[in-house]
């Protein structure tokens, strides 16, 4: 059995403008950027991360509300909580076993803690669910899969709520949950 944790992040924000410096006439500016390279090694009956859960920026009003993640990333709210950008993405893993080779996927349990940087405020994450169609909630007893693809390849999210109190304090909230899968 392959064990891999990740993690569950929201960050609150608030709205604030933003300007930028403008560059005088005549002036030459040169600018440099750097970017990372990755490739992902699956050995076969393994299965690694590729993001962890994101609940991107959001803010909190005068009530209780949740934030849903589906499985395509896309996001609705209930209650005073409203989605304010930033990059939120499911937690997306890959995986190699067989064609019809069948496997468990399983998460140590189903509502979690996220807690705030530097503070003890929380948010709770439940309804955890694993990114198929229609996506399954998944509870503490493993979920059973069969490999579909020729190749032996396979890829799944997972998503969930998240239970943003009123007026939660403003922060990065984090916590994690482990995904363990096991090829049968």
């Amino acid at each position: 059995m392959t064990r891999i944790s990740t993690r569950g992040r929201a960050a609150l924000a608030a709205l604030c403008a933003m300007t930028a410096a403008m560059i005088p006439a005549g002036a030459s500016a040169q600018d440099a950027a750097s970017t990372d390279a990755r490739a992902f090694v699956v050995t076969p009956l393994s299965f690694v991360k590729d993001t962890d859960l994101d609940f991107g920026q959001i803010v909190a009003g005068d009530s209780a509300g949740t934030v849903t993640m589906d499985v395509e990333g896309n996001m609705t709210t209930t209650g005073g909580v409203a989605a304010a950008g930033g990059n939120p993405l499911p937690a997306r893993f890959w995986g190699y076993g067989t064609f019809n080779q069948t496997l468990l996927i399983n998460v140590d349990r189903n509502s979690y803690l996220l807690t705030r940087e530097g503070g003890t405020e929380t948010m709770r994450l439940d309804r955890v669910a694993i990114g198929s169609r229609p996506p399954i909630q998944i509870r503490t007893n493993p979920r059973r899969f069969r490999i579909a693809n020729p190749d032996g390849f396979f890829a799944f999210t997972i998503v969930g709520r998240l239970r943003v109190g009123a007026n939660q304090p403003s922060g990065i909230y984090r916590g994690e949950f482990v995904v363990s899968l096991e090829y049968e």
